[in-house]
């Protein structure tokens, strides 16, 4: 399993960019995505809707990705949830390079 570096950088505001309400929720996620299913990728997650998450990443995510939301860390949750990448970007308020990509759930 990949471990994403951006684990363990705290966010500091949320730009709002939906209707659905969202709850901050800074713990880990595991994907897979279905170009390299056998490959499992940690992600620290930022904030959480009815519609779907956004997580910060260390490398820029392609929109239109798609892949399958396995589990919640610590505690191991398995989730099974298909979801699309839906937009990426650079996170310019940090000096570290880091970027946040929104997941669609469906």
């Amino acid at each position: 399993m990949l471990n994403d570096s951006t684990m363990g950088k705290n966010e500091e505001t949320i730009t709002d960019r939906r209707d659905a309400e969202r709850t901050v929720v800074e713990t880990e996620v595991v994907v897979t995505w279905h170009f390299q299913p056998g490959q499992a990728v940690r992600y620290r997650s930022l904030d959480l809707s009815e519609t779907g998450m956004r997580i910060a990443s260390s490398t820029p995510l392609l929109e239109g990705m798609t892949g399958v939301l396995v589990s919640i860390l610590p505690e191991g949750r398995r989730l099974d949830r298909a979801v699309m990448v839906v937009w990426s970007r650079s996170d310019g308020r940090t000096s570290t390079g880091g970027h946040e990509a929104g997941l669609r759930f469906f």
